[in-house]
């Protein structure tokens, strides 16, 4: 039978000062880690944004292409970046915006992030 000296040795659990000190190491990696996470969510938008830029250039130079191949074809820049699907995933507002016929300006929007980017008609006309 253990006397009750020995039984209090024989308890296991966290002292006081070790319960503190992964409090302040956890406040510490929150100081930290909660910016970093933020700025990766601006990041990831500001990289969606450029990626509609892209996807909308495709599509015009493929619109391009087919008028040239097909001449029933009937290209129309609004009508090309239309054909750029948007995702409204994860309740973030994005948007597509082409202006101009022969130097056509793409702005692309997701949620506060705004991103420009240019296309060219070859033809110039």
């Amino acid at each position: 039978m253990l006397k009750p000296r020995d039984r209090k040795r024989e308890q296991k659990g966290f002292t006081l000062i070790e319960i503190i000190a992964v409090l302040v190491i956890l406040g510490i990696l929150a100081v930290v880690a909660v910016p970093k996470y933020f700025d990766m969510q601006d990041q990831a938008r500001m990289q969606a944004a450029r990626g509609l830029i892209s996807s909308a250039q495709s599509q015009l130079s493929l619109g391009y292409a087919n008028s040239k191949l097909n001449t029933s074809y009937a290209f129309a820049t609004g009508t090309e970046c239309a054909k750029v699907v948007v995702s409204n995933a994860g309740g973030v507002v994005a948007n597509l915006n082409c202006t101009g016929t022969n130097a056509v300006t793409i702005t692309a929007n997701v949620g506060p992030q705004t991103a420009t980017g240019y296309w060219n008609n070859p033809d110039g006309n």
